[in-house]
């Protein structure tokens, strides 16, 4: 009989991580290793594990900072799931431990498999996120793999997860996946939201492709077993995909909060304002590919997004309550109470932090413009949206995915081209998009991972795969990945980019965002303790 295959899953302790965990193990057809920092809750973790595996599980106690730990679990492993994060709003909190998490970590964890013996033997799936696209809106609400990267001012998360995934994808590995997460339903999502300003940011109009915990635990374990009965469709390493729900989860910010306190038999409007909630800078968008990865994994079909709300209704017994408790109460108890954490929009605009406003709503003027009037605020799950020609934006014809490809970006050159016919043409044309130049004089036709050189229009001499910059959407590692952030500057110089930075910025804005920027509330915070 053939040894079980080892399946090493990094933050099992979280949300997501979790979920993996726990499909992949009730296969019986793996071991599971699992890295926990020690603590008591891991302690615990880890005991009630072992009571549940037995001779399956296997628990090391360490850090992925530390590059001895991740040696040892690789030395183990045959297949990576890359799970672990320190993400918002722990992240914003503390940025130290998410840059020694989500990009330290990786590092490590990459150089690991790179440095093994076995490395040719050793499969990584890293979980990266959509967050690193940056905003999106009504204009643009379809998105894919290859899209400009444009990682929102102050979330320091997201450049962590956008510099390791490019530190994978440089690396050459032999047998990788990158897995872009978007916004993950999972059973804490209200404990979460409930305890940070964090939930202020997400705009009434964005266009969200979810996804639950359930169904990433179950596509994670489909890779799998696919791979190592050799059922999976040819093709699926060494690229990168968008994990998203499908149709049924694909709406915008309202109607997740609709959603959520549709449990309670309520709307929004009797708990919000229109203006605390951000009006840009945030992320998500609806996948136009997400049915690539949902081809190799049969994943889509195994939750949704009505399967998830009946499963929060019946596991959050106080959702009752609000239904015959006053919702100005509920309001001002649960929601308003977080206008003073240094996350909250209110709190930015209450002391001082101008450059915050600035980013998340255009200026204090533009915020004030909003005001608290519903009825004066359009939204676009509603069809209240005129374009520039005072034509209503119609919200179910732009959701459908058959009408999705006039409003996807372009990449930058010929697309209907396949793989294996791109050649040198196509990446001076793809540079040129970008505003620069491929100094290469020569490719192999249809190698997309031998690097070529390179230069950005700030003279950026950098070599980088084709796969890189054409299909995974990165460019200059210098000047086009935060921090500082510089998009505004950078928009008037790379037409890749301004094709969708300009649906939420106005061409005469220049803002800038310096490497620290983020820390501004820390400093706040600081100083509401003296």
């Amino acid at each position: 009989m053939n040894e079980k295959k080892v399946v090493f899953i990094t933050g099992s302790s979280g949300s997501m991580g979790s979920q993996v965990l726990k499909y992949v193990m009730e296969t019986k057809k793996f071991k599971g290793l699992v890295l926990l920092r020690r603590k008591p809750a891991n302690e615990k973790l880890a005991a009630k594990l072992q009571k549940e595996y037995g001779s399956d599980i296997e628990v090391v106690f360490g850090d992925l900072s530390n590059k001895e730990d991740c040696v040892k679990c690789v030395a183990k492993s045959d297949y990576i799931f890359h799970c672990a994060a320190i993400i918002p709003p722990t992240s914003d909190h503390h940025p130290d431990q998410a840059k020694k998490a989500n990009f330290t970590g990786t590092c490590n964890l990459v150089d690991a498999i790179a440095e093994s013996p076995r490395a040719n033997e050793v499969k990584l799936v890293h979980i990266a996120t959509v967050a690193e696209y940056g905003n999106r809106d009504w204009q643009h609400p379809w998105g894919r793999v290859g899209d400009p990267l444009l990682p929102s001012a102050f979330d320091f998360y997201a450049i962590t997860k956008l510099r390791a995934e490019r530190y994978l994808l440089e690396k050459g590995l032999p047998n990788w996946v990158v897995l872009r997460q978007s916004g993950v339903l999972h059973d804490n999502l209200f404990k979460n939201n409930m305890s940070d300003g964090l939930m202020f940011h997400t705009c009434w109009n964005v266009p969200i492709e979810w996804a639950t915990a359930k169904e990433s635990g179950i596509l994670m374990r489909n890779i799998a077993v696919k791979d190592s009965e050799g059922t999976m469709k040819p093709g699926f390493w060494n690229k990168v995909y968008n994990i998203g729900g499908g149709a049924s989860c694909r709406v915008t910010g309202y109607n997740t909060m609709e959603a959520g306190f549709g449990m309670m038999g309520a709307i929004p409007e009797q708990f919000f304002k229109p203006n605390w909630n951000a009006t840009r800078n945030f992320h998500c968008f609806w996948y136009y590919d997400s049915d690539v990865l949902d081809d190799y994994l049969d994943f889509q079909k195994t939750d949704s997004w009505d399967e998830f709300w009946a499963r929060m209704a019946k596991q959050n017994w106080y959702f009752k309550l609000g239904v015959i408790a006053p919702k100005s109460l509920i309001s001002k108890l649960a929601i308003q109470r977080l206008f003073k954490d240094s996350n909250a929009p209110m709190y930015w605009l209450n002391h001082g932090l101008e450059k915050r406003v600035e980013a998340f709503f255009g200026g204090r003027e533009k915020y004030n413009q909003i005001g608290e009037d519903w009825a004066n605020f359009p939204l676009f799950c509603k069809n209240q949206i005129k374009d520039k020609d005072g034509n209503v934006v119609d919200y179910e014809y732009r959701r459908d995915i058959k009408n999705a490809k006039q409003f996807l970006l372009s990449h930058g050159y010929d697309e209907s081209k396949p793989d294996s016919e791109l050649d040198i043409e196509d990446m001076k044309q793809a540079a040129e998009f970008r505003g620069g130049k491929c100094l290469s004089k020569e490719m192999k036709k249809g190698d997309l991972y031998t690097k070529l050189k390179w230069q950005c229009h700030d003279g950026h001499v950098f070599e980088s795969s084709p796969y890189t910059i054409i299909k995974a959407g990165h460019w200059c590692p210098e000047c086009c990945m935060p921090a500082p952030w510089r998009f505004d500057e950078l928009a008037k110089h790379i037409p890749f980019f301004a094709q969708v930075w300009y649906d939420t910025h106005d061409p005469s804005e220049n803002c800038f965002y310096d490497e620290n920027c983020y820390k501004d509330i820390l400093e706040a915070e600081k100083q509401d303790k003296k």
